[in-house]
């Protein structure tokens, strides 16, 4: 999943505006899903730097 996000953040970063916006939407949706389905993970914290759904843990 964290890949899967990452890429989604630089396509973020490379769509004309409108395309970002859009995106953008899509993405808050699926974020806010992600934060309620995850813990924080302590031991990853210095990971935020390169995103803050590393910092998150999955249900096992």
């Amino acid at each position: 999943m964290n890949d899967a996000r990452d890429a989604l953040e630089w396509a973020m970063r490379h769509l004309p505006p409108g395309a970002e916006r859009d995106l953008g939407r899509l993405i808050t949706h699926i974020d806010e899903e992600l934060e309620r389905r995850t813990l924080p993970e302590p031991n990853y914290i210095e990971l935020a730097t390169s995103g803050w759904w590393w910092t998150r843990m999955r249900d096992r």
